[in-house]
């Protein structure tokens, strides 16, 4: 997901709507899952639905597998199906608001979860998923405040805090319990540090400033390498700039995309990468969001699109994990 992404955690209790009689199938897809099979589990799910399309638990099934596969648009139609044939269940507009913010619409998410909500008043998960959404929405909106302001102090240490509460890595988990976990920092300890922060001595205070800004600089410098580095046609510091986490295009293993990428790169006589409106979003002291207008040009093609990067910190060094074409 992409995780992106995914600043929200969502739990899928099933066992209540699962047909007795599909139990096994049900174990063998699990198991697959587990093993991240994802594409034989994705197949095996819909030779299943092929005869039995109305099994609530299956369809569920197929909505995770999308998921994990980072195949949003689908799997937001599925879940969109389930709201619609379902919709005194919470489950499924849990799982549309996962889908959402996966993709960066918030305002369809947070609507999503209060239809969770509505349907169930004490599902916790959907009342905590929905803070998730609002302390990302205010993320947002405290970096473009600062974006306009660049000396807005009070902003500045909102942000700060906010990051603090969303600074969980871009991960998806599915367990034995058949419950899907996508990124947050849900712990107590969360709510402690925001107010060990707020009570901080100033010069703390200064110090997550620098870092924030020296992360700023460090995330812009690292975007720059990779789009000079693919201008360039030096696929090696290219390829450098992708986490090992990353997760390719296409369904294509690792192996497989660095080569394509080195064939696509010797073709051009020339080739030229430049982005504008570049935005930076900081998630945390590790994570970031950067959104922009990429244009390429070389003499056997072009385009204009916009895209979207994740970026981790590793060892001191700001690495690529998913890449998003809108």
């Amino acid at each position: 997901m992409t995780f992106y992404k995914i600043i929200i955690s969502i739990w899928l209790s099933l066992l209540c709507i699962a047909s007795s009689h599909a139990e096994p199938a049900y174990n063998d897809i699990q198991l697959l899952i587990n093993q991240e099979q994802f594409n034989k589990a994705l197949t095996h799910t819909e030779d299943q639905l092929a005869s039995n399309k109305s099994d609530i638990k299956l369809q569920f099934m197929k909505g995770l597998i999308l998921t994990r596969l980072d195949r949003f648009s689908e799997a937001e139609q599925v879940f969109i199906q389930l709201t619609t044939n379902n919709p005194d269940l919470p489950e499924p507009y849990n799982n549309l608001a996962v889908v959402y913010a996966a993709q960066g619409k918030y305002v369809e998410a947070e609507a999503a979860l209060k239809n969770a909500i509505n349907t169930h008043p004490s599902y916790a998960t959907a009342h905590e998923n929905l803070g998730d959404i609002y302390a990302k929405m205010a993320s947002r909106a405290y970096n473009q405040a600062l974006e306009l302001d660049t000396s807005n102090r009070t902003a500045r240490e909102k942000l700060s805090l906010v990051n603090e509460l969303i600074s969980a890595p871009p991960k998806t988990i599915i367990t034995n319990k058949e419950e899907l976990a996508v990124p947050v920092k849900t712990e107590v300890v969360a709510t402690n540090t925001q107010q060990a922060e707020v009570t901080s001595p100033e010069p703390e205070k200064e110090n997550v400033e620098e870092v924030i800004a020296q992360n700023r600089i460090d995330v812009d410098s690292a975007v720059k390498n990779w789009v000079n580095a693919w201008s360039a046609q030096d696929v090696k510091t290219y390829l450098a700039s992708y986490a090992q986490e990353f997760v390719p295009p296409n369904q294509l293993s690792r192996k497989e995309w660095e080569k394509d990428r080195y064939i696509r790169s010797a073709k051009p006589s020339y080739i030229k990468v430049t982005l504008s409106g570049v935005k930076i979003n900081l998630h945390g002291k590790d994570y970031a969001e950067i959104k922009f207008t990429q244009s390429y040009q070389s003499n056997t093609y072009s385009d204009k699109v916009k895209k979207e990067l994740l970026m981790r910190k590793v060892s001191d060094k700001w690495l690529i994990t998913k890449e998003i074409t809108r």
